[in-house]
């Protein structure tokens, strides 16, 4: 039978944790240096670490000696880029997600989506969640001054993560690994996007806004784009947006959509509890979700501006358009108004034509 632990985790009869309290979340996996998925330590079990990107992505997208930007500027090689894991979290790991994740993908947009429409999100959200829990995970272990003089701080505490919203998601994702139950009003907002191909040839893309919870992943003609702790409800004020999307959209379109989702989610009046629910007696676990009734705050647009601008850091000087110099266009995004989706006459841009 399952037991509950002083500090409020859950055990099973062999000592596996099937719940991390958030005391236990913070001091072993967000702060310490043991397995990200089990909590087991490397004294204890082998490690062999687990990409942050996985390996057959690196493969596809020829990117292991490629490198990627990180919050602080800095960059740093994806081969690199990983977090600690024991080999028998790995393994499972492989089996139960990467392997089926990276051969539906490879099918492309038409494929995921036919795939979703029969078995549901649920698998591919629970992917996706653990790119993000990983890539901030790991942001404990990065130093966010590339000054060295300016000491050792990492970048998790120069940005003052929250780690109660990464305890929620680490609890959810490791559901391949404890059979928790995943209740739909557990989940928040998620998008599969098409996109097409643009000048820049560029099949991989990814980013996310940690203080929004929101992420964007990019694999070839297909994309995702999720937010994690909205129930849905940022969500709901995007399809309506979405539903004006005629067409495949650009890397800068998809780019605009996960951005939006993040200025929605922190602009809703209210956000979900998110739970678990234990029977230690018939060893079950099941997270749910509270209603709430989706509405927003007035918007402030230059939250939007904020984030804009942060995704698409990269971009400026490439993205053109005809009445605006690059400095005109960089401060309209700045100001939180620029659109790269939809034109003058509110009509969606199909091509890769200089936007208006």
């Amino acid at each position: 039978m399952w037991r509950r632990t002083e500090d409020d985790s859950v055990l099973d009869e062999a000592g596996k944790v099937i719940y991390f309290s958030l005391e236990r979340f913070v001091r072993d996996i967000a702060l310490g240096d043991c397995c990200f998925v089990c909590g087991a330590s490397s004294a204890d079990v082998p490690f062999n670490n687990e990409h942050v990107i996985p390996e057959w992505i690196l493969r596809r997208f020829a990117l292991f000696d490629r490198f990627l930007t990180l919050p602080n500027g800095a960059s740093t090689r994806y081969d690199r880029y990983t977090v600690p894991c024991c080999v028998g979290c790995n393994d499972l790991m492989g089996r139960a997600i990467e392997q089926p994740t990276s051969a539906l993908t490879e099918g492309g947009y038409d494929a995921v989506q036919a795939w979703c429409e029969q078995h549901g999100l649920l698998n591919l959200y629970v992917w996706v969640g653990l790119l993000f829990l990983k890539t901030h995970l790991k942001d404990r272990l990065l130093r966010a001054h590339l000054d060295a003089r300016k000491g050792d701080v990492p970048i998790a505490e120069e940005l003052q993560y929250d780690w109660r919203g990464l305890h929620y998601l680490h609890t959810l994702v490791r559901c391949f690994a404890t059979g928790a139950g995943i209740y739909p009003d557990a989940l928040g907002s998620f998008f599969i996007i098409k996109v097409r191909e643009d000048a820049s040839g560029q099949a991989f893309d990814y980013g996310d806004l940690y203080q929004a919870q929101a992420v964007m992943l990019r694999l070839g003609d297909v994309a995702f784009i999720a937010c994690f702790n909205d129930g849905a409800n940022a969500g709901l004020f995007l399809k309506q947006k979405l539903e004006r999307i005629t067409g495949a959209v650009s890397d800068a379109q998809l780019r605009e959509l996960a951005t939006e989702l993040a200025f929605l989610n922190m602009h809703l009046k209210n956000h979900p509890n998110l739970e678990s629910h234990f029977d230690l007696q018939l060893e079950r676990h099941e997270m749910k979700g509270t209603f709430v009734l989706p509405e927003l705050n007035e918007l402030d647009y230059a939250v939007r501006g904020k984030f804009m601008h942060y995704i698409f850091r990269g971009m400026f000087g490439k993205l053109k358009s005809y009445k605006w110099s690059d400095a005109e266009f960089e401060a309209m995004v700045v100001g939180g108004q620029a659109t790269f989706l939809f034109d003058d006459y509110g009509a969606f841009i199909k091509d890769d034509t200089p936007l208006p």
